[in-house]
This record gives structure tokens, sequence and C-alpha cells, in this order.
């Protein structure tokens, strides 16, 4: 009597569990369908997001390198333009340095007038002079070295020129010509002794310019 009463209850719950089973198993296929539909398409519109700002980040990154090419293609033409200028300015301010250098050459050793008359100190003076003109008119195409060595002759000519100057207003109304002068060409003569070392050097550096830029224009 017990085994007919509980065996059909048992192959009822039985049935039921089945049909429960297969219900939670449809219903976790649906949920994980569902999931996976809802991250793929998450997943797609940020890998669309992130291809749109790649693209936008490379179309600028084109335009900003096309604008930096062009900017370059003009630098590129205006200094070749401004370091050929350059080179013609230097070539003639070492052109003229290199006649006052051969006039100095000329007027103290080749010229007998200067050792009769002993103008030593009235021929250093003019040559300083036309120095430092046309070294302030033209100091950004000279050398480095050069113009470092002018400077200190000029620290060291400061003095002397102050002392020429004096003389010179002082007797500014004489007909005496300034070589003849006796108290200036004391000061232009001890302007030359002290100072000659420092001249030296810097027509020696001259020389040393000049030969580094005819190395570059020499074709054989």
């Amino acid at each position: 009597m017990y085994s007919e009463v509980v065996a059909p209850i048992l192959a009822s719950l039985g049935g039921a569990t089945v049909i429960v089973a297969a219900f939670a198993h449809f219903l976790g296929k649906v949920w994980t369908d569902r999931i996976s539909k809802s991250n793929s398409a998450r997943f797609n519109s940020e890998l669309e997001a992130l291809k749109a700002r790649n693209t936008l980040a490379l179309e600028e990154f084109k335009t900003k390198s096309s604008l930096s090419l062009k900017e370059r293609e003009s630098f590129a033409g205006i200094s070749q333009e401004f370091y050929q200028q350059f080179f013609a300015k230097r070539i003639e301010t070492y052109q003229s340095l290199l006649k006052i250098k051969n006039d100095y050459i000329a007027g103290m050793e080749e010229e007998f007038l200067t050792e009769e008359l002993e103008r030593w100190g009235d021929i250093y003076h003019s040559t300083y002079t036309s120095l430092r003109k046309l070294m302030i008119e033209n100091q950004f195409y000279i050398s480095n070295d050069l113009d470092r060595l002018f400077g200190e002759l000029r620290t060291l000519a400061s003095k002397y020129i102050k002392d020429a100057d004096l003389v010179e207003a002082h007797y500014s109304n004489s007909e005496t010509p300034p070589w003849e002068n006796e108290h200036l060409y004391a000061v232009y003569n001890s302007f030359a002794k002290k100072t000659s070392g420092e001249m030296k050097q810097v027509f020696e550096q001259i020389s040393f310019d000049v030969s580094k830029l005819r190395s570059r224009v020499e074709i054989d």
C-alpha cells in the first residue's frame, strides 16, 4: 500500500525536476546570449569610438606634418639665401681687412719716408683707426676669434686713443702736421710699442681666417 502511494509521488517529482532543470538550462542559455550580445555591442561601440579618435588624431598629425614640412622647406630657402648673402658680405669684409693689413705692412716696412720721418706711430694709429671703424661696422661678419682678439686690442688702445684725441684737440689750431707734433707723436709711439703684440695677433688671425675662406671657394 505504501509503495503504491509513494511511487507515483516520487515519479511525479522526478518528472518535475527534469522539467525545472531543462527550463533552467534554457533560461541560462537565453541570458548568456543576451549578455554576450550586450557585451559585443558595447565592445563594438568602444572599438568604433577608438577608431574614430585614432582617425582624427592621424588626420591632425598629417595636417601638422604637412605644415611643418612646408615651414621647413620655406626656412631652408630663406636660410640658403641668407647664407649666400652672409658669405658674400664676409668675403667683402675680409678683403677690406686684408687691404688695411697690406697698407700697414707697406707703410711700416716698404715706405722709405716712414723711417726718414719717423712716422711709425702715426701709421700705427691710422691703421688702428681704420681697423676699428671696419670691425665695428662689420662685426657680425668676422670670426669669433678675430672679434675676441680685436676686443682685447681695443681695450688696451682706449687709453692711447683718448690721450691722442686730447692732444689733437689742444693743438687743433696748430699748422704743424700731426706726425711733427712732438706730444702727439709721443702718444702714437707709446701706443704702437705697448699694443704691437695684440695688433700682430689681429693681423695673424685675419690671415688665418682668409686662408679658411679661400679653402672653401677654391676649386682645384
